[in-house]
């Protein structure tokens, strides 16, 4: 009866180490990248001016560029957006 209750944690166990298995593949696989431009765009919260930082953030976004992290000022915010490229590895001379 008490070998019972010891067997499940330890199932549990070995299939949370099998999913960490499959993600650190997963990772090993991924392409590395490198960060090619950088961009603060900042939205005023004013019903008659946001439009220009949502339509600036907008074309950013159809350029590449992904949020990286935003600011909270005390009138809006401004979004840190970063374009990401594969690294290609260089050759050795």
């Amino acid at each position: 009866m008490n070998s019972m209750k010891q067997l499940k944690p330890i199932e549990e166990n070995n299939s949370k180490i099998e999913k960490m298995e499959k993600d650190i593949k997963k990772l090993k696989k991924k392409q590395p990248k490198k960060m090619t431009a950088m961009k603060f765009v900042g939205v005023i919260f004013d019903p008659e001016k946001y439009k220009a930082g949502e339509t600036e953030i907008n074309e950013a976004l159809s350029e590449g560029f992904e949020v990286m992290r935003d600011f909270e000022t005390g009138g809006g915010i401004v979004m840190c957006m970063a374009k990401w490229e594969k690294k290609i590895k260089e050759e050795k001379k």
